[in-house]
């Protein structure tokens, strides 16, 4: 058997602040390099719970409105939507400078708009490079919710309010 499925897939989660790149549709390294130096983007991924983080393309919404010259139950795509939510992991102490802590700054306070980005294939901790793909979403932050389970850690759980349907740049592949 391959060791490769008793491992977690290579992830990583990111926020950024709406003012991390020039054009957020087409991000380029020196910009990721730049914002994760600068604060205005951060890697969640360490202090994030992976059974509730999701980040999900869902069904789009459809225009089912029909002309004389369409069939019957013709549909029509018209808006992407998107799922996500960053569930992150307290500290025990807020004052501790940790991933955990900096998911809290970032998730516990409402109606902050950021872009929420995932990357998939490469290994958490290193630099964005040409050719990784990013999903990302304009999104603002929703009232956190605490999640308490016996003998697990207390947990912050952000589902964020997707912003636009017209804001979703989902498999962009990072140029230079």
């Amino acid at each position: 058997m391959v060791n490769s499925r008793l491992f977690a897939p290579a992830a990583s989660f990111y926020l950024a602040s709406p003012f991390a790149f020039a054009d957020w549709t087409q991000p380029t390294t020196a910009e990721f390099t730049a914002g994760l130096s600068g604060g205005w983007i951060v890697d969640l991924t360490c202090a994030l719970n992976q059974d509730g983080t999701q980040f999900d393309l869902d069904d789009s919404d459809t225009d089912d409105s029909l002309s004389f010259c369409q069939v019957a139950g013709a549909e029509e795509p018209t808006f992407f939507n998107a799922t996500i939510v960053y569930e992150a992991f307290r500290s025990f102490d807020e004052l501790d400078d940790n991933t955990a802590t900096t998911a809290f700054e970032w998730l516990a306070w409402p109606d902050i708009e950021y872009f929420a980005i995932a990357r998939v294939g490469e290994e958490p901790g290193t630099a964005v490079g040409v050719g990784d793909r990013l999903k990302i979403a304009r999104v603002m932050t929703d009232y956190p919710v605490d999640v308490y389970g016996a003998g697990e850690n207390v947990r912050i759980q952000q589902n964020f309010l997707f912003q636009d349907t017209a804001e979703l740049a989902w498999n962009y592949e990072v140029a230079a």
